[in-house]
């Protein structure tokens, strides 16, 4: 095509990348749905001369060539990678640099933050202090300046920068300087025009000259051009903060907000009795941590929405701190009828735990505004940018600390919406799955991990099944292996999920067993299926650590990592006397089922829902609203409801929730929450430290324990 022979001259490409392009082209034609023809040229050609490591041209060229701005090159980008031979991982790490340099310079374009490198002297610095101002002065409305500053500028529209020909659009023309403005203000400064004359010069040029070269070397965009608003460094338009929201987003928001109209964001006169009651009065602590909380939040809120939207941060904290406070009272009322005590000094004095639990409450109230795009993790709104794990991040908060007080809140707060209990358990998934294994500087002493085992070992061994089920059902002597392995590797060798997700090694473990048992399963199948599963992120199978700084995808990680580390182990099951199988973890029924689910009992079809209030008077009421009974077939004689009565008694049958009529019901389940490393009163152990000294035999006593209660019905 002839343009694209003239898109490939105008970059000054080699008849190599331009071949090479041309060929990617072809091969991505009929899925090519968006975009010209050029930008989708210019997006080959980025891609040929990156993997051929031939780039001959800067981003910014680029830019101007095929006409994109940053976001739209990327977003483009990202829309072709439809499998995962499409883009390399050098292409990948090349784009998200550049993605993750523009973000910073935009932020600290839109902020006006200036980083100079200077030394410590004060002249200097006032002397540039002044030509800032100058700066600033020149581009201000005139209305808003007092009359001595207004007739000092003459020609302020001069002062704008100006680009040179298309040929040299990288150099940037210095403006002669009005020296009226500066002289005016160096002689209200009682400071040396001259000075400060040559103060600007020696600096501007030579910033000038040191950027022309990084910006060269480094081949990406020339960030100077924000200074001109060229359109290739645009932003995206959401300065204003306006999104139309669904008739499910507005009725969640309402309910929300009426389910909190009573509750205020102080605490309320029975919470103040139980602070009363604790040895140490936690009430200042307590009120003091909110306020500061709330001004890091509302401060992070603007800087990741808007400036503007300070405002709408501040109230989002109002909400989280009302269901902070409701939350926290049930909590402790529950503990007071499980425990029989009042005084909860310990717990209530743990910083720890009001941070995560305030962190839960804001999470929920967030998810409420805007649920479809925290759930889907789509990017038409800002606020798509305070998604979990956000709030961990600004408050400083331990992965598993916030793990810790999910359960408790969630049953804690039986108003809570089926959506937003389903989102506090994709919470708890993620932080299971990766985020508890991060190196992070605000994690725990990070050496050691502390996770709950059981928990990790069922959400492994149900992500197993699904992937198995879609994959090896021709061989299901296979699951039991590649679960003896995986629990092996998580067991034994955890230090493989440091900065990693449990995912990886979960298709590594299948891979290294299809491939010793000689049955025929291609990595990229595996992948290819990986992707169809719930909740699945590109990232987990592209952008695997290798070893420190360094990420490539999950095949070279299996070589290179996996592999070396395992092959011992792996090769057993190839022997006449492989390892023993690991027992299959117990599978309970999911703490986080909607209150109103119904509950079945064994040994025949019949289900037994609670009791839901109705607001409407018993006038009101139809026979059909006071009671619905279903029994699998039409009415007939009595005997039936007799049959159905004898099966409910004689059942041998235990409910979560009490029913009406239970002489003894069964005590409350404890608060997952601890306090260094067990609960508030019974000091049973929820989790362990993986640390090199006791791993292992911690983990072996957990697994007898395991072992001996296996069977029997959950707490």
């Amino acid at each position: 095509d002839s343009a694209f022979v003239t898109l490939c001259k105008d970059l000054l490409v080699t008849n190599t990348v331009c071949d090479h392009a041309w060929a990617i082209w072809e091969t991505m034609v009929k899925s090519a749905e968006k975009g010209s023809n050029k930008q989708l040229w210019g997006a080959c050609m980025f891609i040929s001369a990156t993997d051929m490591e031939d780039v001959s041209f800067t981003f910014t060229d680029f830019q101007k060539a095929v006409g994109m701005s940053v976001k739209q090159f990327i977003n483009l980008l990202r829309g072709m990678d439809e499998n995962v031979d499409t883009i390399s991982s050098k292409v990948n790490s090349v784009v998200t640099r550049l993605e993750k340099k523009y973000e910073v310079s935009l932020a600290l374009y839109q902020r006006f933050v200036n980083i100079l490198q200077m030394e410590d002297d004060l002249v200097i610095a006032f002397q540039l202090l002044l030509c800032v101002l100058e700066y600033c002065t020149k581009r201000c409305p005139s209305d808003f300046l007092q009359p001595l500053y207004k007739s000092a500028i003459s020609v302020s529209t001069q002062g704008l920068p100006t680009r040179t020909s298309r040929r040299n659009k990288a150099k940037l023309q210095l403006p002669e300087v009005d020296m009226q403005l500066l002289e005016t203000l160096c002689k209200e400064s009682d400071c040396s025009v001259d000075e400060v004359r040559k103060c600007q010069h020696v600096v501007v040029d030579t910033l000038s000259i040191k950027y022309e070269e990084i910006y060269r070397k480094n081949k990406d965009f020339d960030a100077r051009l924000f200074l001109v608003d060229d359109e290739t460094l645009r932003p995206e338009k959401t300065l204003v903060y306006v999104l139309p929201l669904t008739l499910a987003a507005m009725n969640s928001i309402q309910q929300l907000r009426g389910e909190l109209t009573s509750v205020s964001d102080k605490p309320s006169s029975s919470l103040i009795v139980y602070f009363k009651n604790c040895t140490v009065d936690p009430s200042d602590e307590i009120t003091s941590r909110v306020e500061q909380l709330g001004q890091v939040f509302s401060q992070k809120f603007a800087q990741a929405v808007g400036q503007r939207c300070e405002g709408l941060g501040k109230k989002r904290f109002t909400l989280g701190v009302q269901l902070y406070y409701k939350v926290m009272e049930s909590i402790l009322k529950s503990e007071e009828k499980r425990l029989s005590v009042q005084n909860f000094s310990k717990l209530l004095n743990n910083a720890t735990f009001h941070t995560s639990l305030l962190a839960c409450a804001l999470e929920v109230v967030m998810a409420t505004y805007f649920g479809s795009c925290v759930k889907n993790g789509g990017d038409e709104s800002p606020e798509t940018d305070l998604r979990f794990p956000w709030i961990l991040d600004i408050f400083h908060l331990h992965a598993f600390d916030f793990y810790k007080v999910i359960e408790s809140f969630i049953k804690a707060e039986p108003t809570l919406k089926h959506d937003m209990i389903e989102h506090l358990g994709r919470c708890e998934q993620k932080i299971m799955e990766s985020l508890a294994w991060k190196t992070v500087s605000h994690e725990l002493p990070a050496g050691s991990y502390c996770l709950c085992l059981h928990a990790v070992y069922r959400m492994a061994y149900l992500r197993l099944k699904m992937l198995f089920s879609r994959l090896l059902t021709g061989h299901p002597e296979l699951e039991p292996i590649i679960w003896t392995l995986l629990q092996h590797t998580l067991q034994n060798e955890y230090e493989l999920m440091r900065d990693r997700h449990l995912d990886q090694l979960l298709m590594s473990s299948m891979y290294a067993i299809c491939k010793v048992k000689n049955v025929y399963l291609l990595f990229k199948t595996i992948v290819t299926a990986y992707k169809e599963l719930p909740n699945t992120n590109q990232e987990t199978f592209k952008h695997v650590l290798i070893r420190e700084g360094q990420y490539d995808s999950i095949i070279v990680f299996y070589n290179l990592v996996f592999m070396q580390k395992l092959k011992t182990n792996i090769l057993q099951y190839s022997s006449p006397r492989p390892p023993p199988l690991s027992p299959i973890p117990h599978i309970p029924r999911s703490p986080y089922k909607y209150p109103s689910s119904p509950l079945r009992v064994p040994g025949g079809n019949v289900y037994i829902s609670p009791l839901k209030s109705s607001r409407a008077p018993p006038a009101a009421m139809t026979p059909r609203t006071r009671i619905l009974v279903s029994i699998g077939e039409s009415f007939g004689a009595s005997d039936k409801f007799q049959k159905i009565n004898q099966m409910v008694s004689s059942s041998d049958w235990s409910l979560k929730r009490s029913l009406v009529g239970d002489s003894a019901p069964k005590p409350l389940k404890r608060l997952r929450f601890d306090v260094d490393g067990q609960d508030e009163a019974d000091g049973s152990s929820v989790c362990f430290l993986f640390s090199p000294g006791s791993a292992r035999s911690r983990m072996q006593e957990q697994k007898l324990k395991e072992e001996a209660e296996r069977g029997e019905p959950e707490a």
